[in-house]
C-alpha cells in the first residue's frame, strides 16, 4: 500500500525569550493510502505542530517528511504552497467560512485555487453534498447554517478536489454532541467509500472511536501507535528520498 506521509526522526524546537522549547523531540511516523487515523494527546503534547508540519504549514527543526513521495526539507515557499494546494485538504476546529459568500460559494473557493478543472468535479461533490446531508443548504450563508452544518461544508470545501490527504484539527471541538455524531460519522463515511485517506489529530475519545488506527502522543514523542509494519522500511525509504 502506498505511503502518503512519512517521517524520520522530524524535530521542531521553538525560542520563547531565553528558553528553548522542544515540541517534538524525535517523530517517526508513516500514513498509508486510505488510512483513518487518530493522533491523540493531552495539550501541549505536541500533536498540533506535528499536524502543522505534515500539511507543509510550519518547517522542522530537523527531520526529515516527506508527502506522497514529496521530500520537503529545502522547498521554497512557493513549492510548500503548491504541496498544499494539490495533496492536501485541511478541516479545522474554526470553519473559517467566507461569511459574505454562500455555502456553494466557499466550496467553489478551492475549485478556483486548483484552477477550474473539470475533472469530473461536478459529479464528485454532488456525491460529497449527499453524504454530508447539505445538498439544500448550498444557496446560504454561514450565518444561516447551524454549526453542525458549517463544519459539513467545510469538509465539503476541503475534500472537493480530491486531495490525497485531509488534515483535520480538532474538527469537533466547537460543535455540540448531536452534531459531533453526524461530523464523526461523515468522516468514516468519505473514507470507506471514497478511500479518503484522513488523519485525525484530537484529545476527543468518541473521534477516536470511529478510527483504524491511534497514535498517542506526549512531551513531543509518538508513545503509542498501533501500525504493525517495521520501522525499518520508513528509514530506508526516507534515507532514498522515496
Amino acid at each position: 500500500m502506498k505511503n502518503l506521509l512519512e517521517t524520520l526522526d522530524l524535530r521542531k524546537s521553538y525560542t520563547t525569550g531565553k528558553l528553548q522549547v522542544e515540541a517534538l523531540r524525535g517523530v517517526n511516523l508513516r500514513i498509508r493510502e486510505g488510512e483513518l487515523v487518530a493522533i491523540m494527546g493531552p495539550s501541549g503534547c505536541g500533536k498540533s505542530t506535528l499536524m502543522h508540519i505534515l500539511g507543509a504549514m510550519t518547517k522542522p527543526s530537523s527531520g526529515q517528511v516527506l508527502i506522497d513521495g514529496h521530500a520537503i526539507a529545502g522547498m521554497n515557499d512557493n513549492q510548500l504552497t503548491g504541496i498544499r494546494r494539490e495533496k492536501i485538504g485541511f478541516v479545522f476546529q474554526k470553519f473559517n467560512l467566507l461569511p459574505t459568500l454562500t455555502a456553494r460559494g466557499n466550496i467553489d473557493i478551492a475549485r478556483y485555487i486548483h484552477g477550474f478543472r473539470n475533472d469530473g468535479y461536478d459529479q464528485h461533490l454532488a456525491e460529497i453534498l449527499r453524504l454530508l446531508l447539505i445538498e439544500d443548504k448550498m444557496g446560504r450563508k454561514p450565518s444561516e447554517l447551524s454549526g453542525g452544518e458549517q463544519q459539513r461544508v467545510a469538509i465539503a470545501r476541503a475534500v472537493a478536489n480530491r486531495p490525497a490527504i485531509l488534515l483535520a484539527d480538532e474538527p469537533t471541538g466547537s460543535l455540540d454532541s448531536k452534531n459531533s455524531e453526524i461530523v464523526l460519522n461523515m468522516f468514516r463515511e468519505l473514507n470507506r467509500r471514497f478511500k479518503q485517506t484522513i488523519i485525525l489529530v484530537t484529545h476527543n475519545p468518541e473521534l477516536v472511536a470511529i478510527t483504524d488506527r491511534l497514535i498517542e502522543m506526549r512531551d513531543g514523542v509518538i508513545v503509542t501507535d498501533n501500525d504493525p509494519v517495521s520501522w525499518d522500511t520508513v528509514s530506508e525509504m526516507a534515507i532514498r528520498g522515496q
